[in-house]
């Protein structure tokens, strides 16, 4: 987990707001003919000895609305037995993503609302990288929205922590995953991604705000916005947001954002040593 002080990010956060050019939406959500898609992102890390489902489940679904696409980190039942208790919990078609059959290490499990997603296809690689607290993934899937056609690319990963920090190590794990973005955006031309995951990182550091330009370490991609600008912590033990939502920049609009309210400080969120965070995006 993060040990990144609340001092230091403080004293960058200005300067990373500043940065921020993602547009914040107002007013009713779009419509089916207007040709903007509007859709809820839910990110949570569960922890790795949390086995109940119908708990996860639950909790999500006691959102209101509660999300379309799911992301979750640490995720060690079945992708079936998550699925079954979130269908079972919402009464809605969710699915699990396709190609995450063998756990590849820890990632960011997708699952998402049939009604409302097509999956076309999607895939979890293990990260060639000398992963710290065991091996992490890169999941990620292309979703057509079944209305307007339009394509949404998501997915994402849980970097690894290291005590007084790796980021090297971090941009590793980030370029497994954007070399699966970049392929899915060269295949589907025109789609959009925004991604999430468990960064073990607040948005003050240098390694997160040179990938929000695209620059992973030698490897240069899409520059993006974090679009939860959660203003607390989702570590149960306190310290900066690590838990994060991305947004391909230029792409979205954000109509909103942050932590969902679950969770106390010091405290278990049934079973999850995170909380969990949310953004309402519009594209089109």
């Amino acid at each position: 987990m993060s040990r990144s002080s609340m001092g230091r990010a403080s004293l960058v956060m200005a300067a990373w707001l500043a940065q921020l050019t993602i547009s914040t939406a107002s007013g009713s959500a779009a419509t089916a003919g207007d040709g903007f898609t509007t859709f809820k992102m839910l990110e949570w890390n569960v922890y790795w000895q949390n086995k109940n489902a119908w708990a996860i489940a639950s909790t999500i679904m006691a959102n209101n609305p509660a999300p379309d696409i799911i992301g979750l980190c640490e995720l060690t039942v079945t992708m079936q037995e998550m699925a079954e208790a979130l269908r079972g919990t919402s009464g809605r078609d969710f699915l699990a993503q396709p190609g995450r059959d063998v756990w590849q290490g820890y990632g960011t499990d997708i699952f998402y609302d049939n009604a409302r997603w097509e999956a076309l296809e999607g895939g979890a690689i293990r990260a060639g990288c000398s992963s710290w607290g065991g091996p992490r993934a890169s999941n990620w899937v292309v979703l057509k929205e079944r209305n307007s056609g339009q394509i949404l690319i998501t997915g994402g990963t849980h970097l690894s922590y290291c005590p007084g920090g790796c980021d090297q190590l971090q941009q590793c794990e980030l370029r497994s995953l954007y070399s699966q973005f970049d392929a899915m955006k060269g295949k589907y031309p025109g789609s959009k991604v925004a991604w999430m995951g468990d960064m073990n990182q607040g948005m003050a550091e240098p390694m997160l705000l040179g990938a929000l330009e695209g620059d992973l370490g030698g490897y240069r991609s899409f520059p993006v916005d974090e679009v939860v600008q959660a203003n607390a912590n989702t570590y149960m033990y306190g310290g900066p947001a690590i838990d994060h939502i991305f947004a391909e920049r230029g792409s979205f609009q954000m109509k909103e954002h942050g932590l969902t309210g679950q969770g106390v400080t010091g405290q278990y969120l049934n079973g999850a040593d995170h909380f969990p965070v949310y953004t309402v995006l519009t594209f089109g």
